[in-house]
């Protein structure tokens, strides 16, 4: 190989070198990529926390179960007081018809 031949090959070594010398400090080292252990355990952790945060503890749950059976319980009371009135009605009619009939 001629003189000329190698110092163009050298050259271009050289340009090549430079461009990786520029991307090198770019690139994660093994250690930016690998998480530690407790990393790991504290993401989890944090997970975790944050699913359960927003689900009720136990004592809200006995809450509100109770304010629901006092709402349906009330519920209940006007709807019976209402067809108490109602089979009123209709036994009064029964009988405004039967002294009619009668």
């Amino acid at each position: 190989m001629d003189a000329e031949t190698m110092e163009q090959r050298i050259n271009d070594l050289d340009r090549r070198v430079g461009r990786v010398e520029q991307i090198l400090p770019t690139l994660a080292t093994k250690a930016d990529l690998l998480a530690t252990k407790a990393e790991l355990e504290a993401a989890i952790a944090g997970a975790i926390a944050g699913a359960i945060e927003p689900l009720a503890t136990r004592a809200e749950l006995h809450a509100a179960i109770a304010e629901s059976e006092e709402r349906m319980r009330r519920h209940f009371d006007v709807v019976a007081e209402s067809l108490r009135d109602d089979i009123r009605l209709i036994a009064e009619g029964l009988g405004a018809l039967s002294e009619r009939l009668g």
